[in-house]
């Protein structure tokens, strides 16, 4: 609604700003007129220069308005060599023709300045676009195709940013790993039809644990995923990991193939950046993965933390 009010607003501009173009030829073109002097040579000398200098400067301003520029250029060419043409005599004749030439020569000119406007305001919307369908793929490239949350780049590049940020600011950062337990035995039960609408289901419920826009959720992997919570110390990534476990227990997906439940559950390892044996992003990622292989070794179902 708001896109056709201001086109049909843009519509009456165009054509109020014509009208307008018109009006200010006419009136040159009629003020041309009134001060003909028939007898004085040199005042009509000095006429056709500032009615020419007034057509030619209209060529850069009203170009770009399609016919705003004819219709305020002819009602001022016209009269001046009509009144020259009249006087009859040789010297006015030629006078009336070069100025005839002229306003056709602005009305050439003119033509061309619309098509370069026309080519360049095409090339500013072409380049929009491009800029608009690039962002769109840079996004695409960063979504796991499957679950529609981050991939393992998304991941990668959140994680680098944010640790760029935390070591600016010395805050702490903190990485969840979590894996889908016996994921290979509920596909080997139900299909992988079946195992790709549990992964979709898992992912979205555990992205929706996460409550600020700047925590960051990611499937690296097959039934493998990370999370990126920035300024979160490692009790409150704790508490995270725990909101992550409990939405996918509370989803209820039936596995009967798994030794630990008959519900899909994950295991999840919880690690932050002001631990000892942190000092990049490397080691943050191998943390959280160490508490994950030690949520597994308790068996499963659970959240652990490296010890600090």
């Amino acid at each position: 609604m708001h896109f056709r009010t201001r086109s049909v607003e843009d519509a009456v501009w165009r054509r109020n700003f014509v009208a307008g173009a018109c009006a200010a030829g006419f009136v040159w073109g009629g003020a041309g007129i009134a001060l003909f002097h028939p007898t004085s040579f040199t005042h009509q000398v000095f006429l056709a220069f500032v009615l020419g200098g007034m057509v030619a400067g209209g060529v850069p301003l009203l170009s770009p308005l399609y016919r705003a520029y004819p219709c305020f250029a002819i009602p001022i060419v016209l009269p001046i060599t009509f009144s020259m043409l009249m006087l009859g005599d040789r010297v006015h004749v030629i006078m009336g023709l070069m100025i005839l030439v002229f306003g056709i020569a602005m009305l050439s000119s003119y033509a061309r300045v619309q098509r370069l406007f026309r080519e360049a305001t095409d090339m500013r919307l072409r380049l929009a676009s491009s800029v608009a369908e690039g962002s769109a793929l840079q996004e695409m490239l960063r979504l796991d195709e499957l679950t529609q949350i981050g991939n393992r780049r998304c991941f990668e590049e959140q994680l680098a940013s944010e640790w760029k940020r935390a070591d600016r600011n010395g805050g702490t950062l903190a990485v969840i790993s979590a894996d889908v337990d016996h994921f290979k035995a509920y596909n080997d039960r139900y299909g992988h039809p079946a195992g790709d609408r549990c992964l979709v289901g898992v992912a979205q419920a555990m992205a929706s644990a996460l409550q600020r826009p700047g925590d960051a959720a990611a499937r690296i992997g097959g039934e493998e995923f990370a999370f990126v919570l920035p300024q979160t110390t490692v009790l409150g990534a704790e508490q995270v990991a725990e909101r992550i476990r409990k939405a996918v227990w509370d989803l209820n997906l039936p596995h009967e193939s798994s030794p630990i439940a008959e519900r899909v559950t994950v295991s999840v390892g919880v690690a932050s950046s002001d631990h000892a044996s942190v000092a990049s992003p490397a080691d943050l990622i191998r943390a959280s993965d160490a508490a994950l292989y030690e949520a597994k070794r308790r068996g499963r179902n659970r959240v652990a933390t490296v010890a600090p």
